[in-house]
């Protein structure tokens, strides 16, 4: 997540606490936009926080692209089955206007929030975020879930690789077909079984050196006032968003 956290950029620069807060409001007004007219404006101002950012535009699009990949069949079915008038028909499927202007809406606002919710987390080291989180008074379970979830994902996909990689060295190759499924099946199970038992380590491991369930953070932020510009800009954006939306 923190692949470009260490570039030099605007973004970069701000403090964490108040990009998580500023881009985390900037992302909930996104989604409660819902007229076509204001997409163009939402879209416009993803892209800019994203070159504010100044991170790779192709690393942002290849993530983008496994997304595009879920929304296609829900345009097609939302385009096909809403109902209402109908603009045109392919041979003997009608594709309705309400389902193209919905399609339409999900679509912009899904990226703008996808782009800036990239923006927010990869311009940070991860262990910043947590802390900032921390500081901003989150729970502390949902802390502990997000950085034990961050820290040991690595380490079921390494265990992942190599179940996989004794397979192959089995003789198994990965097909559409009964035995494949089944052989996945057990893979996945496996996995499933090893992570509990790991866990249940880990959390045995961590109780006897002393850990409740609360982070001890003594990280020191400093709000300097450039940080309050930028939060006034990006509230500013937000207040005109909101207000264009509800006077619509």
């Amino acid at each position: 997540l923190d692949r470009y956290a260490r570039l030099k950029s605007p973004i970069h620069s701000w403090d964490p606490r108040f990009k998580i807060i500023s881009l985390s409001a900037l992302i909930f007004a996104f989604s409660f936009t819902k007229q076509l007219t204001l997409l163009p404006f939402i879209f416009v101002i993803s892209i800019i926080v994203l070159l504010l950012s100044r991170l790779p535009l192709l690393y942002i699009f290849k993530r983008l692209k496994y997304i595009a990949l879920f929304m296609v069949p829900m345009v097609i079915l939302l385009s096909t089955t809403s109902g209402g008038k109908v603009l045109f028909s392919l041979k003997f499927i009608p594709v309705y206007a309400q389902g193209l202007t919905m399609s339409l809406l999900v679509v912009v606002r899904t990226f703008a929030i996808l782009i800036v919710f990239f923006v927010m987390l990869e311009t940070t080291p991860f262990n910043r975020t947590i802390k900032a989180l921390h500081a901003i008074k989150m729970p502390d379970k949902l802390v502990s879930i997000l950085f034990f979830t961050y820290r040991y994902i690595y380490v079921y996909l390494e265990e992942l690789r190599k179940m996989r990689i004794a397979l192959k060295l089995r003789g198994y190759k990965n097909a559409m077909n009964y035995h494949s499924l089944k052989t996945n099946g057990g893979l996945v199970a496996s996995l499933l079984l090893r992570s509990f038992e790991q866990a249940e380590r880990i959390c045995s491991a961590m109780t006897l050196r002393g850990y409740t369930g609360k982070f001890i953070i003594r990280a020191q932020f400093r709000a300097c006032w450039q940080y309050y510009v930028k939060e006034f800009a990006v509230s500013l954006v937000i207040i005109i968003l909101l207000k264009t939306t509800c006077s619509l």
